[in-house]
């Protein structure tokens, strides 16, 4: 009873643990997928709260015209982001999916820091009425091709369109100036009482390239049919579309660009403001200039210089390093090449450089300028930096003489130490040093040696062959010698290695018992040279002496004692061991049952 309450106990634990391992599974996946922040192209997604997931809350892909991608938003409650530092996006963002009214349902969305810019409309609604909120700059920009006649907007919707009150955001929307307007809702294609309408407590005005001013809005929310218009005439024909509007408090910061003032030989920067809204900073007052002089070599640095318009210091526009680089060429400055303190610093020693500097994205100013030495003396300094040509077996070094106060190399030349002599070292035949081909006098050609085989055995009527290995060319083999008697080609093979000298068994057949010499004769340096061996050929094996015949009746009585004791059988370990585990399953059994 005792041994099945355990083993229940033991089963209904293992269940627990199982249950419990599935459990945490279950979670781990479950907080994987809420996530309630996505990045989606240059977009990141969030809500408040809830998961936001893909092909139900939105899509992003493949616009179905042109090139650019869409991101499509299909449900409430999601904020469009993008990094307040990031590029514009051509991206163009759908609110609901297209279709013929009735329009989508979903009415809440959130932009935040989007920058658009791009041909055609920017933002396309299908929704019925959307509210958008606005957080932080909201840059929305439709530019007009120069092969249309119009832009477009930078919303467009359907449905209608409500900016909702955001007292920490605003929006600048365009239509490009000589294109359409800033914003429309569209009655014609979508929905039949479609409006703009602008929220309360929210600022809006012109740009000072409309056509005409709109009234602040302050305390009550304004709507417009169709489009926002310069005026409130009825028809919009005549009245005009609103083609840039700042929506909620907007303060103008600069963005600047720069490009290299041509007429000043490329080393002058000019700098103008691209941002949005009217700016006053455009001028030919923003320069920034590259200096250098020539000059003589004196064993200091020689630094190009920077000079900015007092426009340029004011705005506090950047003044970039100067980084140097020899005449010509794309390699820095060093220490070898100019003597600079650093690489790509001002240079010390003679010759032509190239001062650079680089502003924004990539607008480069350069200067050229020159380092001259009179070269008053020359010296003769022994060092790797001056070598002609190095000392060989029978001419010393040579060397260029310098300029004793810049270091500069000459034309000159002079010779400084001994010639280096022939190397004969370890009897080489030719001189070792690289580029010399002068012969040792006193050359004695080496011997070769048996390096392979030598004190070997053969023996009769094995059918084997034997080699023996010359340490010498096989380019040099002149002939095989065995006892000092020439033998004959048909009974040995020479294969490379260096020489691999192998006789056939029916040649070593015919050679008598006993001791032999064999001699591997080469041709070293016109001399003949024997690398010579002993080796024995032995006689066949007495298989027929001793008594070879196994005693029959002792291994059959070998045989039957081992199978009948089991002594040395692993077997018999193995069937002792079964017979004991059966005994204790048994005695553990009734001892339970006893209890």
């Amino acid at each position: 009873m005792y041994m099945k309450q355990k083993k229940k106990s033991l089963f209904s634990l293992f269940l627990a643990l199982m249950m419990v391992a599935g459990l945490m599974q279950g979670m781990t996946v479950e907080t994987k997928a809420a996530t309630n922040s996505v990045q989606a192209g240059p977009f990141t997604l969030s809500r408040d709260s809830g998961a936001i997931v893909e092909g139900v809350d939105y899509t992003y892909g493949q616009y179905k015209y042109g090139s650019r991608n869409s991101l499509t938003i299909l449900t409430d409650d999601i904020t469009i982001a993008m990094d307040e530092n990031a590029e514009p996006t051509s991206d163009i963002i759908e609110l609901g999916e297209f279709s013929k009214p009735p329009l989508d349902s979903f009415s809440k969305v959130t932009f935040s820091n989007l920058k658009l810019k791009s041909y055609y409309d920017n933002v396309l609604s299908y929704v019925d009425n959307i509210h958008i909120t606005l957080v932080g700059r909201n840059e929305l920009v439709s530019v007009k091709k120069e092969s249309t006649t119009y832009g477009n907007f930078a919303i467009f919707g359907y449905g209608s369109v409500t900016i909702e009150n955001s007292p920490n955001g605003s929006l600048y929307a365009t239509g490009d100036g000589l294109g359409w307007g800033a914003l429309c809702s569209s009655s014609s294609y979508g929905k039949n009482d479609a409006r703009i309408t602008i929220g309360d407590a929210m600022s809006m005005k012109s740009s000072t390239a409309m056509m005409a001013d709109i009234s602040e809005l302050t305390d009550t929310p304004k709507t417009w049919t169709n489009c926002i218009a310069v005026n409130n005439n009825g028809d919009y024909r005549e009245r005009g579309f609103a083609k840039t509007l700042l929506i909620g408090e907007w303060k103008h910061s600069h963005t600047w660009s720069y490009a290299v003032d041509e007429g000043k030989d490329g080393s002058r920067i000019l700098a103008a403001c691209s941002g949005l809204e009217d700016c006053n900073e455009k001028d030919a007052s923003l320069w920034l200039s590259l200096s250098a002089e020539n000059t003589d070599y004196d064993g200091t640095a020689k630094a190009a210089n920077i000079t900015t318009s007092e426009d340029w210091k004011r705005l506090n526009l950047p003044v970039p390093e100067i980084v140097y680089y020899l005449s010509g060429t794309d390699t820095k400055t060093n220490s070898d090449n100019s003597g600079a303190e650093a690489v790509g610093g001002a240079p010390k020693l003679p010759g032509s450089y190239k001062a650079q500097i680089s502003v924004g994205t990539d607008t480069k100013a350069t200067k050229e300028f020159t380092i001259t030495c009179k070269h008053g003396e020359w010296v003769e300094t022994v060092s790797d930096f001056y070598l002609k040509t190095a000392a060989t077996c029978t001419a010393p070094a040579v060397y260029y003489r310098s300029c004793k106060l810049c270091g500069a190399k000459g034309t000159e030349t002079f010779t400084s130490g001994n010639p280096l002599g022939h190397d004969f070292s370890n009897n080489a035949e030719v001189c070792r040093r690289e580029g010399c081909n002068e012969k040792n006098p006193d050359y004695k050609p080496a011997t070769p040696v048996i390096i392979e085989g030598a004190g070997g055995e053969w023996t009769k009527e094995s059918g084997a062959t034997l080699r023996f290995r010359s340490d010498a060319g096989i380019s040099s083999f002149l002939r095989v010698e065995v006892d000092g008697t020439v033998v004959d080609a048909k009974n040995y093979t020479v294969t490379e290695g260096s020489t691999i000298v192998t006789f056939t068994a029916e040649y070593l057949e015919s050679l008598a018992t006993g001791k032999h010499t064999v001699a591997i004769v080469s041709s070293i340096s016109g001399e003949e040279k024997k690398a010579t061996a002993e080796f024995t050929v032995a006689k066949k094996a007495d298989t027929t002496s001793g008594n070879s015949t196994p005693n029959t009746e002792q291994t059959t009585a070998q045989k039957t004692k081992t199978l009948k004791t089991g002594d040395e059988s692993p077997v018999g370990y193995l069937l002792v061991l079964l017979v004991l585990c059966g005994a204790a399953v048994v005695f553990t059994g009734k001892k339970g049952y006893l209890k």
